[in-house]
């Protein structure tokens, strides 16, 4: 059993992962903190090496959080799943160093695909009792025109969901 939590990497320190390490301390249970690549953002790596022919990685714009480059993640020539992986593990542990004072117990992941599939794989990998993800909120204007990743969650998820709100 495992509470998971969901993060972004833009939100430092992390009302999410707060909420997260305070449910698993009382539930007696690990917590774990995950960050998902999305897919567009890993091929945006990836095609930064030219394939397998290129040598270096620039982190594309749309893209923040670790302090680990997508250089440092690469070994060899090509940007793989398993760098992106350890990139997004690193965003995560970002998120947990710049939110928890002792972060000893956190569990990070860190996984490359669709963020909604991928978090809802891993709540059933681990067998989570809750799932604890942020949101924004938004005008219902802003709900209408964007995609909410919160939302898909909240309609898809068949456990708890436990979703902290922040004025951003």
């Amino acid at each position: 059993m495992a509470i998971l939590t969901a993060v972004d990497g833009e939100s430092i320190p992390s009302g999410a992962v707060e909420r997260g390490e305070e449910l698993a301390n009382a539930l007696g249970v690990e917590h774990v903190v995950l960050h998902v690549m999305p897919q567009s953002v890993f091929e945006e790596f990836r095609s930064s090496t030219g394939g397998s022919s290129g040598r270096s990685v620039t982190t594309p714009a749309s893209y923040g959080g670790s302090n680990q480059t997508p250089q440092e993640s690469a070994r060899g020539d090509e940007y793989t799943v398993e760098d992106g992986e350890r990139h997004a593990t690193g965003v995560a542990r970002d998120v947990v160093r710049g939110t928890l004072d002792d972060p000893a117990d956190t569990v990070v992941k860190g996984r490359v695909g669709e963020p909604v599939e991928e978090i809802l794989s891993e709540a059933e990998r681990r067998g989570a009792r809750y799932l604890v993800i942020g949101g924004r909120k938004r005008s219902p204007a802003g709900k209408a025109l964007f995609g909410s990743k919160t939302q898909s969650i909240l309609l898809e998820s068949e456990l708890p969901v436990v979703t902290v709100m922040s004025e951003e």
